[in-house]
């Protein structure tokens, strides 16, 4: 089949590694991560890159449902196979199950970080605009349910690179910095398939994402 990849910016060099580790060279869509904070932007923006879709006859979506913004998506003469994951974080962890053992976890990545209004700008713009005191007291509140701030080695670059910067963020937001492992798999199992239920989406060609597609 024909096939391309509409990929979220902020797990970009995960999937280029997952397609370097099989040897994959689909053609690849980017979506900047930034309007991730506004899922109406998000899913007008992905319903545009499949309207534009139509010289494929499968698409295959590196995004995770991402507060129901792939709600609503429309295919057009090609089927949509994504995975059933609420997230990236998901996505990179390898299921739902092992995301769930970290609970009062803040996840990074150095995807996340690269991308526009990311946690620590969002920080750094509250201190800059309301003052010191009364920015970290808005941030204590943002994140009091969380304790950890976890940082995904997902192996498409070198953790070190970003932990001075990872450290420095996690004692600003009063969190404690701990190291995960991450993992491709679920990038792969897209790439690749086979999709099974319950892992993966598989939308027929001039067909609707509706809400009971999404249940998790």
């Amino acid at each position: 089949m024909n096939t391309a990849i509409i990929c979220c910016k902020t797990i970009y060099a995960e999937l280029m590694l997952a397609m370097a580790e099989i040897g994959c060279d689909l053609p690849v869509i980017m979506i900047e991560s930034g309007l991730h904070n506004y899922p109406e932007k998000l899913r007008a923006r992905l319903q545009e890159a499949l309207d534009h879709a139509e010289a494929y006859d499968r698409i295959l979506l590196a995004f995770g449902t991402c507060g129901n913004s792939v709600l609503g998506l429309r295919t057009g003469s090609f089927e949509l196979i994504l995975p059933l994951a609420d997230d990236c974080i998901t996505l990179l962890l390898g299921s739902p199950n092992l995301k769930r053992q970290h609970e009062r976890t803040y996840f990074l990545t150095k995807g996340w970080l690269d991308g526009e209004q990311n946690i620590w700008w969002e920080y750094q713009y509250a201190v800059k605009k309301y003052g010191e005191e009364t920015g970290r007291s808005i941030y204590s509140t943002v994140l009091s349910n969380y304790r950890y701030l976890g940082i995904l080695d997902t192996g498409a670059y070198n953790i070190a690179d970003i932990g001075a910067l990872t450290e420095e963020i996690a004692a600003e937001l009063g969190l404690e910095h701990k190291i995960l492992p991450a993992t491709t798999r679920y990038l792969n199992k897209l790439i690749t398939g086979p999709w099974p239920e319950g892992e993966f989406l598989i939308i027929p060609p001039e067909s609707k994402i509706s809400a009971g597609h999404l249940i998790l």
